[in-house]
């Protein structure tokens, strides 16, 4: 690979995202988990006035230039790719796949600081990892963190993840080792059980 651009995402990305979505659901163990599809992309992302995400892509660049980055190994371990994944040997995408990686990312809010920004995922295909393509979309959104005026930038990272190296070399802090904080979720499932026994609440409140 000659150079590489990274730029905003468009509309018309969204069916690669998806892919690339897909492949870092496979390297998680967790492919199955992977449920948007392309149309809620397009809808969530850039159907409407206010996007529930934004996001920057990384692709080959063009003979002409333009926003061209020439690759080195960006600080990345040669063995370790952005978002972690392991290098893959003899892996090899199919021409008609046009994007290299993704970062996604979108805007929290922190009631002791102020702006916060949230990066979802970040993630490089196997065959170009180790080319500094991860660290540049990475630096990519700390920018855009950094000018936006946010207090900081939150991600998480799984425990047996190798990229925990690559981001602490970045600067990140585990705040589960240092502040003891530790992530928790509602499901979908969770979600509807709760909203039903409160609207069952309030119909016998009636």
């Amino acid at each position: 690979m000659n150079g590489f651009t990274i730029r905003e995402a468009r509309r018309e990305d969204c069916r690669e995202i998806k892919r690339l979505i897909q492949e870092l659901a496979n390297y998680s163990q967790k492919p199955e988990d992977a449920k948007v599809e392309t149309h809620m992309l397009e809808e969530d992302g850039f159907n409407c006035e206010h996007p529930y995400f934004h996001c920057f892509v990384a692709e080959p660049s063009p003979e002409d230039g333009g926003d061209a980055i020439v690759p080195d190994n960006g600080g990345e371990s040669p063995e370790i790719g952005a978002c972690g994944s392991s290098r893959t040997r003899g892996t090899e995408e199919s021409s008609a796949n046009t994007l290299l990686g993704y970062a996604l990312y979108f805007y929290t809010y922190s009631t002791w600081k102020g702006k916060a920004l949230y990066l979802e995922d970040l993630y490089i295909t196997p065959s170009c990892r180790g080319q500094g393509l991860g660290s540049a979309l990475f630096n990519r959104v700390a920018k855009r963190a950094f000018e936006s005026g946010c207090c900081r930038l939150d991600f998480a990272v799984l425990n047996w993840n190798p990229a925990q190296e690559f981001y602490k070399a970045k600067g990140a802090v585990n705040m589960t080792e240092e502040e003891g904080w530790h992530h928790y979720r509602l499901e979908r499932e969770a979600l509807e059980k709760l909203a039903l026994g409160l609207h069952k609440a309030d119909v016998t409140n009636e």
